[in-house]
C-alpha cells in the first residue's frame, strides 16, 4: 500500500496539497492518505490552571485539530479516497516527519505558506524543517 502523508492546516495552500496527493493515490493500485494536523499547545500562563484543566485544554486542541482537516477530509470523501485523520501535538516538523516514519510513508506531499526567501532563511518554515529531517521524499505544492 501507498501511504501518503498530507500535513493540513485549513488553508488554501493545503488543500492544493490534498488534490495533489489524491491524484497520486488515484494512479496506485492501493493508497491511503493520511492527514495530520499538528496542535502547538501553548504552557499556561500563572493564575489560569485555577480555571481551567489540562482536560479542557487538550479537548480544545483536539476539537481544533479536528476543525483544520474538515475540508481536507471532506476533498478526499467526495470520490472516496481511502485516509485517516490524526491530530498530533507537539513541533511541527518533528512530529511530521516522525509519523511519516513510524506509518511508513512513501512520501510527504505539503502545502507552501509561500514566504519570501529571506524570511526562510531568518525563520525557518516547517515546510524547510521537515525537507531537513524526513527521510522520503516531500513534495511541496504551492
Amino acid at each position: 500500500m501507498l501511504n501518503i502523508l498530507v500535513p493540513v492546516d485549513g488553508s488554501d495552500n493545503a488543500n492544493r496539497a490534498v488534490l495533489y496527493a489524491r491524484q497520486l493515490a488515484e494512479g496506485a493500485a492501493s493508497a491511503r492518505i493520511h492527514l495530520v494536523n499538528v496542535q502547538t499547545p501553548t504552557h499556561g500562563r500563572a493564575g489560569v490552571s485555577r480555571l481551567i484543566t489540562q482536560d479542557m485544554i487538550d479537548q480544545f486542541y483536539a476539537r481544533e485539530g479536528q476543525e483544520a482537516t474538515q475540508d481536507a477530509r471532506q476533498l478526499l470523501g467526495a470520490t472516496g479516497t481511502d485516509h485517516t485523520s490524526q491530530v498530533l501535538f507537539g513541533h511541527p516538523a518533528t512530529e511530521i516527519a516522525g509519523y511519516a516514519r513510524d506509518q511508513h510513508c512513501a512520501r510527504i506531499v505539503m502545502g507552501t505558506r509561500g514566504h519570501g526567501t529571506l524570511v526562510n532563511i531568518l525563520m525557518g518554515s516547517v515546510a524547510n524543517q521537515v525537507l531537513q529531517l524526513a527521510e522520503i521524499p516531500v513534495t511541496l505544492v504551492k
